[in-house]
């Protein structure tokens, strides 16, 4: 079965592609106190998010108190966190915690809540998921936003997916920055990823992968160095990449195979703009035009 790390990782890599030349350590801010509830200047609209009345000070006391699935389960759902481990009966103790965030993601003007659920469900099955929470008019009613670079359940190759907030397009609103790493016996992959709130979703600004392929003599090892340039915004992407590639077969007319052992190595810099769509829908990062 595909995971949802597997097809977000296939879906974002496939959208970097189609955009190209054209188109967790977690945050340190903790919440604390009791008020929920920041003044929102906008209309009341909740319409690709789920309505949801919550104090997610008191969630997080709920969800490290629980103590069964079922519990587990009754605190998360109407959340929209709703992972496959939810269908099937469980009788293991969880043993999940829920980090609560406070940023400027939806609205220049308000602040929302991030919350994350990590730990362990139904013995050893691992919990990754969550949501952002932008307050509505009414006392402690939110517009739940789903966080699609979250893998939910992640697979066993899954060692890291953490993200933190970072003001790229916009001098007060931010963005989602997010690291993540898989691995195998023989490949390591790592992803760079930026997010943004747009129209009532998280949609994808940015993704550069790098690979380190080992095949017995055969390997190859890209890397990538991406730094936040400009003096205004919104900012530019500052890339440095490169690729060695070592050892390769080679068909011989018999039809045999023969293997090289030499290597090859590229390298390139770039800047990266932000673009917004035409449309006035979300954009992305491209390759900033040649100077004049």
């Amino acid at each position: 079965m595909t995971s949802r790390s597997q097809l977000h990782f296939l879906g974002v890599t496939a959208a970097l592609l189609a955009a190209r030349l054209s188109l967790a350590e977690t945050p340190k801010p903790s919440v604390s106190g009791t008020s929920t509830q920041a003044p929102a200047t906008e209309a009341t609209r909740c319409t690709k998010g789920l309505r949801v009345r919550v104090k997610p000070p008191e969630l997080k006391t709920k969800v490290r108190a629980a103590r069964s699935s079922e519990d587990l389960k009754a605190l998360l759902a109407p959340l929209g966190i709703t992972t496959e481990w939810m269908r099937n009966p469980c009788t293991q103790a969880p043993s999940v915690v829920l980090d609560v965030f406070q940023a400027r993601i939806v609205s220049a003007d308000t602040r929302d809540f991030v919350l994350q659920a990590r730990g362990m469900v139904c013995g050893d099955t691992r919990l990754l998921d969550g949501v952002v929470l932008h307050p509505l008019e009414e006392p402690d009613t939110f517009c739940a936003i789903d966080m699609p670079f979250l893998p939910g359940m992640p697979d066993a190759y899954q060692v890291r997916t953490t993200f933190g907030f970072e003001n790229l397009t916009d001098p007060v609103r931010q963005v989602f920055r997010v690291e993540s790493k898989t691995s195998d016996s023989r490949n390591e992959t790592e992803s760079l990823e930026y997010w943004e709130a747009h129209d009532g979703e998280l949609h994808l600004l940015f993704i550069i992968p790098t690979k380190n392929e080992h095949m017995g003599f055969v390997n190859s090892v890209s890397s990538a160095k991406v730094t936040v340039g400009g003096s205004g915004f919104p900012r530019e992407l500052l890339i440095e990449e490169s690729v060695r590639d070592c050892g390769r077969f080679i068909d011989l007319p018999s039809g045999e195979r023969a293997l090289t052992h030499g290597c090859t190595e590229a390298t390139n810099e770039a800047r990266w703009c932000f673009q917004r769509a035409p449309s006035g829908g979300a954009g992305g990062y491209r390759v900033c035009p040649p100077s004049p």
